[in-house]
């Protein structure tokens, strides 16, 4: 079962970056794709798996023990990646 925790942060974190040219989704674990995901990014058993436009993984947090801020912190990661 997906942390409703996380979902809500990544909808309104949806919303809040709806003009930018970034795509924010939840997968749910379990499926074959989503555990071949985290298994690719180096994680145990869940977290935040964020990927580049080419699919390279820019950054993977274990766990949902984080909150909007820290969420927020991976978005901007993503939006410049320069820093």
């Amino acid at each position: 079962m997906m942390c409703n925790k996380i979902k809500v942060i990544v909808d309104d974190l949806k919303k809040e970056y709806a003009d930018e040219n970034i795509t924010l989704s939840t997968v749910k674990i379990g499926t074959p794709a989503a555990d071949e995901e985290v298994k690719n990014a180096g994680l145990e058993l869940h977290g935040i798996v964020a990927k580049a436009p080419d699919g390279k993984v820019v950054e993977a947090i274990e766990g949902h023990s984080y909150g909007k801020s820290r969420v927020k912190r991976v978005v901007k990661k993503l939006l410049d990646p320069k820093g």
